[in-house]
């Protein structure tokens, strides 16, 4: 009888081992896309605090985004990369102030989220710049 318990008790774990070592079925990969980038997200964050009944905190985030059209921009000549970042530039400065005039005591300040705005679309500029040389 010790025999059978031993055995039902080890069965389940003999199970998952076997589970843990079988063969994964293989997953289809999509091929890397060949579609080509046409525009840059501007995301603009905020954080704000509201006073909830009773005195309590409640911090949340809200945030903007815009979109860059680059479309018309040739990305291998100097003068439209310029373009671009002017573009850029000016969709963070909107987004910015639109969320500074919802959310007035949000942090951070108006000319940080212009600058953490730019800085990262900008990251998106030079990867599509890099990758786009010579396929106009």
């Amino acid at each position: 009888m010790r025999g059978i318990t031993l055995l039902t008790a080890t069965l389940p774990a003999a199970m998952l081992v076997s589970l843990a070592f079988a063969p994964t079925p293989a997953i289809a990969q999509s091929e890397p896309s060949t579609e080509r980038l046409e525009s840059i997200t501007v995301v603009a964050p905020r954080i704000t605090r509201e006073r909830q009944r009773g005195g309590r905190m409640q911090v949340a985030s809200a945030e903007q985004t815009a979109q860059v059209e680059f479309d018309d921009l040739n990305l291998d000549r100097t003068a439209d990369l310029f373009t671009l970042e002017d573009r850029v530039q000016e969709a963070a400065e909107r987004v910015c102030k639109e969320l500074a005039e919802l959310y007035p005591d949000g942090e951070p300040s108006t000319e940080v989220c212009v600058r953490r705005a730019t800085d990262d679309a900008m990251a998106q500029v030079r990867y599509t710049a890099r990758t786009r040389v010579g396929m106009r």
